[in-house]
C-alpha cells in the first residue's frame, strides 16, 4: 500500500501551482517547510519571521515566549475600520514511519505532489499549521486592500500551548480573530473542546524469572492521527487498547517489555509487548496461545491496513519481567479505560472523547499518557470523576496534568456572520458551523479577551499528526479566494 502510494508521488515544483491565485501561499509553505520547527524548537522559524518583517518594514512585537505579532497598516481610506487579526502556530508534530531516515532537528521537509494533494514521504508534512502561517505571510506580502491587520504567530501549540497561554493581550488591538488552524474547507469552527492531558506512572521494579519461552505481540501500520480531529473514525483503532484486550484473555501474564504511541495528542499507530505466561503447563500455555490467536482474529479486518502478529520466542533461562500483580494492574487499567469517541451529538459530531496515547517503560516502571476532550462541562465533570476513580484504584501516580481551554459558542458573532456572507457570495452555499473535539488556541484568546469574536477556518488537511498528512491544493486555492474577500 505504501509503495503504491509512493509511485503516485512526484516532487512538488512551481509548475504545479504557478497558475493559481494562491501561488504565493504555496510558495511560502514550501519555504517554511525547509525550516525545522519541532514544537519547542522554533528558533529558526522565529528568525525567518523576524527577517520577513524587517525586509518589508512591518512593525512587529516578539515576547519572552517567542510569539510574534506583525502589524500591517490599513490601506489608505480604511484607517478607521475595525482591526482584524489572523492567527496560526509555527510548530509542527514530528512523526515518521519506521525505518525512515529523517532528523527533524535539521532536515527539511521535502514536498511531494500526490494527485491534488501536497504531502511528504514517510513523515508528517507540517501543514498543521504551516499552511496557516503561509496564508498570513501571503496576506502581509500582498497589495490587497485591508483594514489594520494583526498577524499572530504563536509557539508550542502542539505541546504546551505556552504561546497562547502567555501571550500579552495588550499587544492585540483586534477583537475579531480568524484562526487558520482548521483543516476542513467549507467548515467554520465556532466551538472547540476543553481538554485535559495526563502523564501517569505505574511504579514497579522488575524481578528475575526463569523461562525458556516468551511471546511477542506486535501491532503496526495503524493509521493514527489527531486525537481531536480524527478520534471519531473508529477504523483508525488504538493498538494499545487492542493488545491489552488480547492479554486480558490469559491469566498469570508477566510483561517483559512494552512500547507504543508517541505523544499525548496523537492516536497511536504502533504497539509492541513481550510477555511470558507463568505457573502453567505446556498444554495450558498452548491453550492460552490459541485463545490469543482467536482474539486477534476477531480484531483483524476492522481497521485501515493494520498488521497484527503474535509469535513465540526462545530466550535464555533467566529474564527480567514485571510481576504478575503489576502486569495485571496495567492490563486491567488499560481495559477499564474508556477510549475513543464516547458521546456524539445527533449530527454525529463527537462531544466527548478520550485517547490512550502512550505506553512505555521508564527507569522505575511504566509510563501512561492519556487525554480527555469535551465540549460540555457536565460531560467533562462526569468523565473526570470516573477517571479519578480508576487512577486511584490501580494506583497510577500522576506526575503531570494540564488543562487546555475550549471555546464556547458565542451568540451574536458578527465575524461569523461576515464570513458566512462572503462564503455564500463566492460559492453559493453556507459554511457548516462546527463544534470540534480539537483544541484550538482561541480558547486562551477568548479567556483573556471575553469581548473577542473568534472563528477558525482552513483548507482540507488529511491525516494530520501522522506520516500520511496532506493538504489539498485546490482547497488552498478556494480558502485563499475566501480570505481575500473577507479582508476586502
Amino acid at each position: 500500500m505504501i509503495k503504491e502510494r509512493e509511485r503516485r508521488m512526484e516532487c512538488l515544483t512551481s509548475k504545479d501551482y504557478e497558475n493559481l491565485e494562491a501561488k504565493n501561499v504555496i510558495q511560502y509553505f514550501a519555504e517554511i517547510s525547509k525550516i525545522p520547527r519541532r514544537s519547542g524548537e522554533e528558533k529558526k522559524i522565529r528568525e525567518y519571521l523576524e527577517n520577513f518583517a524587517k525586509e518589508r518594514n512591518l512593525k512587529y512585537e516578539k515576547d519572552a515566549y517567542e510569539n510574534i505579532i506583525m502589524y500591517k497598516p490599513a490601506t489608505k481610506g480604511r484607517e478607521n475600520e475595525e482591526t482584524l487579526a489572523f492567527q496560526a502556530h509555527t510548530d509542527m508534530i514530528c512523526e515518521k514511519d519506521i525505518g525512515v531516515q529523517h532528523d527533524f532537528s535539521k532536515d527539511p521537509i521535502v514536498l511531494y505532489k500526490e494527485d491534488d494533494n501536497i504531502t511528504a514521504k514517510g513523515t508528517t508534512l507540517g501543514a498543521d499549521n504551516g499552511i496557516g502561517v503561509a496564508y498570513m505571510l501571503a496576506i502581509l506580502d500582498s497589495d490587497i486592500s485591508t483594514p489594520n491587520l494583526e498577524c499572530i504567530f504563536t509557539v508550542q501549540e502542539e505541546t504546551t500551548m505556552i504561546g497562547a497561554i502567555k501571550i500579552d493581550e495588550k499587544n492585540i488591538k483586534a477583537r475579531k480573530i480568524i484562526s487558520l488552524d482548521n483543516g476542513k474547507e467549507g467548515k467554520i469552527l465556532i466551538s472547540s473542546a476543553n481538554c485535559n492531558e495526563w502523564i501517569g506512572r505505574l511504579e514497579a521494579n522488575k524481578e528475575t524469572i526463569k523461562t525458556k519461552e516468551i511471546y511477542k505481540l506486535q501491532y503496526a501500520n495503524f493509521l493514527g492521527g489527531h486525537s481531536g480531529g480524527n478520534i471519531g473514525d473508529e477504523r483508525r483503532g488504538n493498538p494499545i487498547k487492542l493488545a491489552m484486550k488480547v492479554l486480558k484473555e490469559v491469566d498469570n501474564i508477566q510483561i517483559v517489555k512494552l512500547q507504543g504511541g508517541s505523544r499525548v495528542n496523537v492516536i497511536p499507530r504502533e504497539f509492541e509487548v513481550e510477555f511470558c505466561i507463568r505457573n502453567s503447563s505446556k498444554e495450558q500455555q498452548e491453550v492460552a496461545f490459541n485463545q490469543m490467536l482467536e482474539a486477534i482474529q476477531r480484531q483483524k479486518g476492522r481497521f485501515h491496513n493494520e498488521t497484527i502478529i503474535l509469535e513465540k520466542l526462545t530466550v535464555d533461562k533467566t529474564i527480567q519481567a514485571y510481576s504478575i500483580k503489576t502486569s495485571r494492574r496495567l492490563i486491567d487499567f488499560v481495559n477499564q479505560y474508556k477510549n475513543g469517541a464516547l458521546k456524539r451529538e445527533k449530527s454525529g459530531d463527537v462531544i466527548l472523547s478520550s485517547n490512550l496515547a502512550v505506553l512505555k517503560e521508564y527507569d522505575k516502571g511504566i509510563q501512561i499518557e492519556f487525554s480527555e476532550r469535551s465540549n460540555q462541562k457536565a460531560l467533562e465533570k462526569q468523565y473526570l470523576k470516573e477517571i479519578t476513580k480508576w487512577i486511584q484504584t490501580y494506583q497510577i501516580n500522576i506526575i503531570w496534568h494540564q488543562e487546555l481551554k475550549g471555546v464556547e459558542k458565542k451568540e451574536n458573532n458578527a465575524l461569523l456572520e461576515k464570513c458566512q456572507k462572503v462564503y455564500k457570495k463566492l460559492y453559493n452555499k453556507n459554511m457548516e458551523e462546527v463544534i470540534s473535539q480539537g483544541v484550538v488556541e482561541g480558547g486562551f484568546f477568548v479567556d483573556k479577551m471575553p469581548d473577542c469574536e473568534y472563528v477558525c477556518i482552513g483548507p482540507n488537511c488529511y491525516n494530520v499528526h501522522s506520516p500520511r498528512e496532506s493538504v489539498s491544493i485546490s482547497s488552498i486555492e478556494n480558502v485563499w479566494k475566501f480570505l481575500k474577500e473577507v479582508v476586502k
